[in-house]
């Protein structure tokens, strides 16, 4: 009887050990699928893309030190009396894996659209930039420094975002939107710029869309403000890279 206890305890500690070596090395599997998919952009700003990397390595070294742990009992015996985990705390770590798993990797959208969409830019203008190369951040860093709405009339324009309508939008507008990102999708919020076009309505909301036109200060939604009267529309993919970054 005595022998028994401190071996079932040996086999319960083992299990946990393995399951530990699993869920850390599923951490590393996926974070290093998410950077060789791409899909890693979703969720972060490009520029801290390799802390995922250092991230996976790191969950990689940990699950091969637990493994080698689980296989030399006893040379580490004495670490089991001070650092013993539970299963219902193994089971709270595995959950945002198993989420992870079960859920499709995907960007922010219409639906992730809280409060409106933004007319406010972020950060500063890109001067260097031609007329046509710039999208709807760039644009509206633009609108932000010009001394009146009028200074761009007649300006062309070739910018893709998605739909997004309120109310207060006229009939034959809309606002083409991207998220744009700090971060992480934490900080992403929607802007955009408004647009008027012949058959606006034929458009859903959410359809991703590269329009070409000209800007001419308008009325649109209750402001005064630069609008693109779309010459040509088109509806388009979601972007490889969805969101913009200030």
């Amino acid at each position: 009887m005595t022998t028994a206890a401190p071996h079932k305890r040996e086999e319960q500690v083992d299990r946990i050990a393995w399951a530990k070596s699993l869920i850390l090395f599923g951490m590393g599997i996926y974070l290093t699928l998410l950077i060789l998919t791409g899909n890693l952009d979703n969720y972060i700003n490009q520029r801290f893309a390799w802390l995922a990397g250092v991230g996976a390595l790191l969950f990689f070294a940990l699950g091969l030190t637990t493994l080698y742990r689980s296989l030399n009992p006893k040379r580490h015996e004495h670490e089991h009396h001070h650092y013993h985990i539970s299963w219902d705390i193994i089971l709270v770590v595995a959950f945002p894996l198993l989420l992870a798993i079960l859920i499709p990797s995907r960007s922010l959208g219409i639906e992730a659209v809280n409060g409106g969409v933004s007319l406010n830019p972020v950060g500063v203008a890109n001067l260097a930039r031609s007329p046509l190369d710039r999208n709807i951040l760039d644009w509206l860093r633009e609108f932000d420094r010009a001394s009146t709405p009028a200074q761009f009339n007649g300006t062309s324009v070739d910018v893709v975002g998605f739909v997004y309508r309120e109310p207060i939008h006229p009939q034959d507008g809309f606002m083409l939107a991207r998220f744009t990102m700090s971060c992480c999708v934490a900080d992403a919020f929607p802007i955009g710029m408004p647009i008027i076009a012949a058959g606006a309505e034929e458009y859903a909301a959410g359809d991703w869309l590269r329009v070409k036109g000209q800007l001419k200060a308008s009325a649109f939604g209750g402001d005064f403000l630069p609008v693109v009267f779309a010459d040509a529309i088109k509806v388009v993919d979601e972007p490889r890279q969805p969101y913009l970054y200030p």
